[in-house]
C-alpha cells in the first residue's frame, strides 16, 4: 500500500488487499485502515484470480456504506461468491481525505 498522497482536493492510495477469508455478503474495507479519515471514491484496478470481477458496494444514493468504509465483493460471472478461504488479491485506488 502507498501512503496518501495529494491529488488535486483530495488524497489517493493505491491499495494492494490479500483476501485471505472471505466471506459471502463481502469484506469491508476502513478508511483508516488506508491512512483515510474519509473515502470518496474507490476504483478497482486489478484482480489476481482469473475470472474474478471486484466491485465496492453502493446503495441507490450512489454512496458507499458510509463515508468512512465501503464493502467490496467478488463474483464470478452473474453469482457473487460464496465464503471460502483465499480468494485472491485486489488492487484499488482509494481517494479520500486525511
Amino acid at each position: 500500500m502507498t501512503t496518501p498522497k495529494v491529488m488535486g482536493d483530495e488524497y489517493v492510495v493505491d491499495a494492494i488487499i490479500n483476501i485471505t477469508n472471505y466471506v459471502q455478503d463481502g469484506i469491508t474495507i476502513t478508511a483508516s485502515s488506508l491512512g483515510l479519515a474519509t473515502i470518496t471514491q474507490v476504483l478497482v484496478t486489478g484482480v489476481e484470480e482469473i475470472g474474478h470481477s471486484a466491485r465496492a458496494v453502493i446503495d441507490t444514493d450512489g454512496a458507499y456504506a458510509s463515508d468512512s468504509s465501503f464493502l467490496l465483493i467478488l463474483s464470478t460471472g452473474s453469482a457473487q461468491q460464496a465464503g471460502t478461504a483465499d480468494e485472491g488479491t485486489v488492487r484499488l485506488r482509494v481517494f479520500g481525505l486525511l
